[in-house]
């Protein structure tokens, strides 16, 4: 099965361009916003769209931080109610130790990454 095209590629690239600088470079949610924009703006599609495309699935799953925004993780909100305080404690101390050494992501630690993927 092929992968639905758009109708305009030059709105297109305005509409990514916009979203990865208002998210802070590329990521699931930028290009969420970039289809959002996409849309709004008059852009349409020619041809289906995959059967496996998990994008509507990931934003119905409430994604937020776990904390201070900026300075802790980015969870679906069923992790963010079933972790245990430790756990939600460790994993924002993984991101705020990665933010100080200038990175934008930080690794799970195995038992949010184990909900994260059964989320």
């Amino acid at each position: 099965m092929s992968i639905a095209k758009k109708t305009n590629p030059a709105l297109w690239k305005r509409c990514v361009a916009e979203a990865r600088k208002k998210f802070g470079g590329h990521s699931a949610r930028a290009m969420q916003y970039a289809v959002k924009l996409y849309k709004k703006r008059g852009g349409g599609y020619v041809g289906e769209k995959k059967k496996d495309n998990k994008m509507k699935e990931w934003g119905k799953q409430d994604w937020d931080y776990a904390g201070k925004e900026g300075d802790s993780a980015y969870l679906p909100k069923s992790v963010r109610k079933s972790a245990t305080k430790s756990q939600l404690a460790t994993q924002n101390a993984r991101k705020k130790a990665a933010n100080k050494a200038g990175k934008k992501k930080a690794t799970y630690t195995k038992a949010i990454a184990k909900k994260v993927r059964n989320a």
